[in-house]
């Protein structure tokens, strides 16, 4: 394999490939960037991203208008000497990693996976790379997240046992995937859901792409006190969701455990009677398999712990590096 140079620039605002156009989540640089998926888009409008149709169509039910070069996944198409294709992230409807091949050897960029099959999204697709490009967003490589399945039943079992006395909980989640998920969820156990408009129109681009989530009202000041009520987890939930002053219990999902959770109380958190943990990430360990799939020969890590994964997985690879900002590490 040539030793010719391929640089990557880490930034605030994504990663670039040096002496190309491609960015990778970039949302201010003006040039063409990969975009993951549509939660890791902040900005309402962007100069030029390449997507998913699936993404797309999530950013428009969030009234965020990118202009967008849509691409279907695992069909290969050619950007200048730039060679790619979408592979499925399994996370979230529309999230995909990026697969480059170039003159001087394959890259694989996967900020996000879930190697867990979640029944409203693709499952996870990875391909073999001379490099990898992960994200480090968890600070112990090591912690194993609670089991999926588990965690599931155990929400579903304290919704019933709530419904059983009387009192229809309020479930506070991420209004992307996390939303779709329980929605499906709830219905296929029976159990009737009422769902904030945002999480409505999102679900419907979700049953769009043939993931049926089964019937749902939207909330309303009427909404059946019967209903459970699925609702953003946000700071301002309590500004745009007309939750009676009694309702309750709040059950809320999380992403990551409480030691790796940034602050992220909102207006109810002192109602919060249960949490529960329905990561769309995987964790250390599933990280580490994931990896020995690749197989590759340069590993990357970018994100607030990049430094602590380099260090548990310095064998994972002939070379692991931590990517910082404004740093270009040779890829070859």
């Amino acid at each position: 394999m040539s030793r010719e140079l391929v640089k990557l620039k880490s930034t605030e605002d994504g990663l670039h490939i040096a002496d190309s156009i491609l960015w990778l989540d970039s949302q201010l640089s003006g040039d063409l960037s990969f975009l993951s998926s549509a939660a890791a888009l902040s900005q309402n409008q962007v100069p030029q991203v390449i997507a998913t149709e699936e993404t797309v169509k999530i950013l428009e039910a969030c009234r965020k208008k990118p202009h967008a070069l849509v691409c279907q996944y695992n069909r290969p198409f050619s950007i200048g000497r730039l060679k790619m294709e979408l592979l499925p992230s399994g996370s979230i409807l529309g999230g995909a990693s990026l697969y480059v091949e170039t003159d001087k050897g394959r890259i694989l960029y996967a900020p996000c996976l879930q190697p867990n099959l979640i029944a409203t999204v693709r499952k996870m697709q990875v391909k073999k790379a001379n490099v990898l490009i992960l994200g480090a967003f968890h600070p112990d490589p090591n912690q194993s997240m609670p089991n999926r399945r588990k965690e599931k039943e155990r929400l579903t079992s304290t919704i019933k046992g709530h419904l059983a006395e009387g009192r229809a909980p309020v479930v506070l989640c991420d209004p992307i995937a996390t939303a779709q998920e329980v929605t499906k969820l709830l219905h296929d156990a029976g159990i009737l859901v009422a769902v904030h408009p945002t999480i409505y129109r999102i679900n419907r681009v979700y049953e769009s792409f043939g993931s049926m989530l089964g019937p749902y009202a939207v909330v309303g000041k009427r909404h059946s006190g019967q209903r459970v009520l699925i609702l953003p987890k946000s700071r301002k939930t309590n500004n745009i969701h007309p939750v009676k002053d009694n309702a309750g219990p709040f059950l809320t999902i999380e992403d990551a455990l409480p030691q790796f959770r940034r602050d992220t109380t909102d207006a109810f958190q002192t109602k919060v009677t249960d949490t529960f943990y329905l990561s769309n990430h995987c964790d250390g360990p599933e990280l580490k398999a994931i990896i020995q799939l690749v197989a590759p020969k340069e590993l990357y890590f970018f994100g607030p712990y990049a430094k602590r994964y380099v260090q548990e997985m310095k064998d994972a690879a002939s070379r692991v590096r931590p990517l910082y900002v404004d740093d270009q590490p040779t890829l070859f």
